[in-house]
């Protein structure tokens, strides 16, 4: 059956749930047009193989549809809406809540190669503790270990996280003590490949991403909690009357009790999701206090100094620290790029154009990188060839 170019899209959107009323009105008379468009319909949408609902739709094999979408559509940018859902339709990518989505049909033959994959193991927790006169300690997963962070205080090192001991900000005394002392501040540093956790001496908890730089002192003022951050963290920041700041090139976030993730892997934004709680952002070059609400996702440009507030799921964006890595509608030059540092490895494209593919999936972050190279492959027919740590990318 063939079917206009304005109907492949209402299916396609309908097929990924984001139909409007007015655009649901038009299928639904489309449907009821002809008993053959609700036959067709129909068959679609019955639980069957997204491959099968693909071959019933075009009639032709996913080679061939991929050659027909490359020639038609890889000659130009693909940043309309049409090309956005056509790009997903078309290659009949990832749709499943469960996981990542991929075919087990014996008509598609993925190579050997790929087998490789299953070598290459996700990031462990692993960081370096830098010290006041720059004395460095490499922290790994290893029974409790003490840690002497200075003269009189010794953390403990132990499954991938570095533990301070607590010191309750409501004793006299020991405030008295601590304002005569000089603020020490440690620094704990991830690389490609790793992540690790610190928990602050009030009580806070940070998860550090890969390639993250956290400078904190190891026992916080009196007035105030401040900490500064390159990379990406998770903030669970324990109730305290002294506020929590977290320091970015961008601007201060600062919180009133509070879950939160903080990105500044941009060189153009810092990026803030709050989950739950309340906080504000101040850009750098600003003394304005501007707050966001759970749910929403802040932006603080670089360039023009701005704030930008959302409101969005923010599954995506917090995923990782819940141990998922969660793309949705991602290009795929975006998603190698998390890859690449995440699995430490180093992935190139035979082709530019490859590199606007769009992809929508979610995937076991401490999984082996096998099942979502065999999903690409599956579901584009591209080719993925897997040499050391070394992943190439190409159209067949």
């Amino acid at each position: 059956m063939k079917i206009k170019v304005d109907t492949e899209k209402l299916i396609a959107k309908y097929l990924l749930g984001d139909l409007t009323d007015p655009e649901k009105e038009q299928l639904d008379n489309w449907i009821k047009n002809s008993p053959q468009h609700e036959e067709f319909f129909n068959r679609l949408c019955t639980n069957m193989s997204f491959r099968k609902r693909y071959e019933a739709y075009t009639q032709i094999n996913s080679h061939q549809a991929w050659k027909r979408f490359k020639k038609k559509y890889c000659q130009v940018s693909i940043t309309s809406i049409f090309l956005k859902y056509a790009a997903i339709f078309i290659l009949p990518i990832i749709i499943a809540a469960g996981g990542w989505y991929f075919y087990t049909s014996s008509e598609i033959q993925v190579s050997d190669n790929l087998t490789l994959g299953d070598a290459i193991q996700p990031g462990i927790p692993k960081a370096t503790l830098i010290l006041a006169g720059n004395n460095k300690q490499s922290l790994t997963p290893t029974y409790p270990t003490p840690v002497k962070v200075n003269h009189s205080t010794t953390a403990i090192a132990q499954n991938g996280a570095l533990i301070y001991p607590t010191t309750p900000n409501t004793n006299i005394d020991s405030i008295l003590k601590q304002r005569s002392e000089v603020i020490e501040n440690n620094t704990l540093t991830t690389e490609q490949g790793n992540e690790f956790r610190v928990t602050f001496e009030d009580g806070t908890t940070v998860h550090l991403n890969y390639n993250t730089e956290l400078r904190y002192p190891i026992k916080f003022s009196q007035t105030k909690r401040m900490v500064y951050l390159k990379g990406e963290a998770y903030f669970k920041v324990a109730q305290d009357t002294r506020p929590f700041y977290v320091i970015t090139d961008h601007g201060t976030i600062r919180q009133y009790g509070t879950e939160f993730n903080v990105n500044t892997f941009s060189p153009e934004r810092t990026e803030v999701a709050l989950v739950k709680g309340s906080i504000s952002i101040i850009p750098t070059k600003s003394s304005q206090e501007q707050f966001i609400k759970p749910g929403q996702l802040a932006h603080i440009e670089q360039k023009s100094n701005n704030i930008s507030i959302h409101n969005v799921d923010l599954t995506p964006y917090i995923a990782w620290n819940e141990g998922r890595l969660i793309f949705e509608n991602r290009t795929l030059e975006n998603i190698v790029e998390i890859l690449e540092h995440w699995y430490n490895v180093d992935i190139s494209f035979g082709t530019s154009e490859l590199k606007q593919l769009r992809f929508t999936g979610n995937m076991d972050r401490y999984a082996t990188i096998s099942p979502i190279l065999k999903a690409i492959a599956r579901t584009t027919n591209l080719q993925i060839k897997i040499k050391g740590r070394e992943i190439l990318i190409t159209d067949n």
